[in-house]
């Protein structure tokens, strides 16, 4: 069973059509800055998450604090499902 951000990273290589090496998609990689994530990347990135994991993401945690790294949306998905 993959962990958070394996699938995270897979997703953005396979669904968000990342144009690099999934092992370029490091853990502290900044998605958002690098481009790995943009806006529309990131509502489709929440739908996963909410499929994937049986989580409910609000508006308003939907910031880089969450969203900016693997490690980052690791750490939040794990918290939501606490």
């Amino acid at each position: 069973m993959l962990g958070v951000a394996e699938e995270v990273r897979q997703f953005i290589v396979d669904d968000l059509g990342w144009d690099g090496d999934a092992d370029e998609l490091t853990d502290d990689r900044q998605l958002i800055r690098d481009g790995a994530l943009d806006s529309i990347g990131i509502l489709s990135l929440v739908e996963f998450l909410e499929s994937t994991y049986g989580i409910t993401i609000d508006d308003s945690e939907i910031v880089p604090d969450h969203f900016g790294s693997l490690a980052h949306i690791e750490q939040f998905v794990r918290s939501k499902k606490a």
